[in-house]
């Protein structure tokens, strides 16, 4: 199994109390200055108010006097709420790609299946939109959640990520999973895995129960899916450098901001 140091990557402590499951997790202060620009204070003020009242309630006004803009300024980036927290869905599901990317070339041992799902799974539950997304919190984003099984539109989905039909030839190529898990049936079995832990959003609410939960899934993982023998050193290497190269894991969903949109274009 992973050591502790990779097991638990820092997590920092969210200021914003989360609506509904109340684990905390990583946020983003408020940054002034002019690096700090128009749409990414469109997107934190969208994570400010779908943690506090939750995403049915909120407006674009609301969006607009959170980051501190004119309505007219969001509808030039932003068709409507929805395309909104698609954005922040997105951001925040590429930032913990990228955080498990930095530790990825550091740690070969995240080239497996297993390790992948076990830190993907910690951090995706650390981060309250993405934790509420994966287990379908209502209270939080209303009907804008993680669909019950494949596809995700998004493609953000614990489950949609670790089933990627790219990312499963890699592993199977490397010889890191059994040879049957890249067909169809091998992918619904590691989806149905995979939502089974994330259904459960109760594990999710401690940090040291998220972190058993996580070893658990781990160990499923291994076993039902991997090869009885471990996996060589060279193996892990060549996964580590295709996976850095090739970034199978990220959403691939385009951001949908759009430059300055005119009113007749809306």
């Amino acid at each position: 199994m992973l050591g502790e140091q990779t097991m638990s990557m820092t997590i920092h402590q969210n200021t914003v109390r989360p609506l509904g499951n109340t684990m905390t997790g990583p946020f983003r202060p408020r940054q002034g200055g002019g690096n700090y620009d128009r749409s990414a204070r469109v997107l934190d003020a969208m994570v400010d108010l779908v943690l506090r009242i939750g995403y049915p309630k909120v407006s674009v006004q609301d969006v607009a006097a959170d980051a501190g803009i004119g309505k007219g300024t969001v509808y030039t980036h932003w068709n409507s709420k929805e395309d909104i927290i698609d954005d922040v869905l997105v951001r925040e599901f590429d930032q913990v790609h990228d955080q498990f990317i930095a530790h990825l070339s550091h740690d070969r041992r995240l080239a497996s299946l297993h390790a992948a799902g076990c830190v993907l799974y910690q951090r995706v539950m650390a981060n309250p939109v993405l934790r509420a997304y994966n287990t379908r919190d209502a209270r939080v984003l209303g009907t804008h959640v993680a669909p019950p099984v494949n596809p995700d539109a998004l493609g953000i989905s614990l489950a949609s990520v670790l089933v990627r039909q790219e990312y499963l030839e890699l592993l199977g190529v490397n010889g890191l999973i059994r040879e049957a898990v890249c067909s169809e049936e091998g992918q619904l079995s590691i989806e149905a895995v995979v939502n089974g832990f994330v259904a459960r959003p109760d594990a999710a609410e401690d940090p040291k129960e998220c972190k058993a939960t996580s070893r658990l899934l781990a160990t499923v993982l291994r076993r039902a899916f991997e090869p009885v023998e471990p996996p060589t050193p060279e193996n892990q290497d060549r996964m580590v450098a295709e996976l850095l190269a090739l970034r199978p894991l990220r959403s691939g969903t385009p951001m949908r901001l759009a430059e300055a949109r005119t009113a007749g274009e809306r």
